[in-house]
Order: C-alpha cells, then sequence, then structure tokens
C-alpha cells in the first residue's frame, strides 16, 4: 500500500516530502484500522484515494474504512497512542465517522507550492 501511494503520487507530480507526509499519514490511518478495527471478523480494511484541483490547489482525498465497533474514545497507553495526532499533524483535513457500520477515517493533504 505505501509503495502504491507513494508512486501514484509521485506520478501525479506530488512532490517527494508531500508524498512521504501522505503515505505516512494514510499508513499509520490503515495499522490502526488492522489493529484496532475488524480485519480478522470481515475480511480487511478499505483505502480509497483521489487526486483533485481547485483554483490552482491540489490535494489528495484518502479515506480509510473498516467495518470496526471503536467508539471513538482514543485509548493511551504510556509508549502508544500517538497515531492519531501524528494523522492530524501531518494532513492538512482529518475527519473520523464511527458507528454501527465501522470506522472511516477521512485524510485530506494539500500538495504545497512547488
Amino acid at each position: 500500500m505505501r509503495r502504491d501511494l507513494g508512486r501514484w503520487l509521485a506520478a501525479a507530480g506530488w512532490t517527494a516530502e508531500a508524498a512521504a507526509d501522505v503515505v505516512l499519514a494514510v499508513n499509520e490511518a490503515v495499522s490502526n484500522a488492522v489493529e484496532h478495527g475488524c480485519a480478522k471478523r470481515c475480511g480487511g480494511v478499505r483505502l480509497d484515494a483521489r487526486l483533485s484541483s481547485t483554483g490552482g490547489t491540489r490535494r489528495v482525498d484518502c479515506t480509510v474504512h473498516d467495518c470496526g465497533d471503536w467508539n471513538g474514545i482514543a485509548r493511551r497507553c504510556p509508549a502508544r497512542g500517538f497515531g492519531l495526532p501524528m494523522i492530524r499533524e501531518l494532513s492538512g483535513e482529518v475527519r473520523i465517522e464511527h458507528g454501527s457500520a465501522g470506522t472511516t477515517i477521512h485524510l485530506t493533504s494539500h500538495d504545497p507550492p512547488g
């Protein structure tokens, strides 16, 4: 997933640094979905990514979905629990939805002027 997403962003002209931030944020979201979501129960995690351009600003929108039943409360352990803050720091916008259908995290990152 990391390699494919990085190659896709590079082919779209994303800078190496901006692409690395997107890949790291999405990797963390996917890792959380696998570890805390439902990979064992429903067979996987879905990642969708889309590039768009509006008014000269390019952006990538990534959505990670699992069918887990996370209640929206982050559990903190002394050596863990930094995934969501890291995702928020690396992404321009982050929105998390959770409910009976599972958990979905939406990440949006803007391509910095190059």
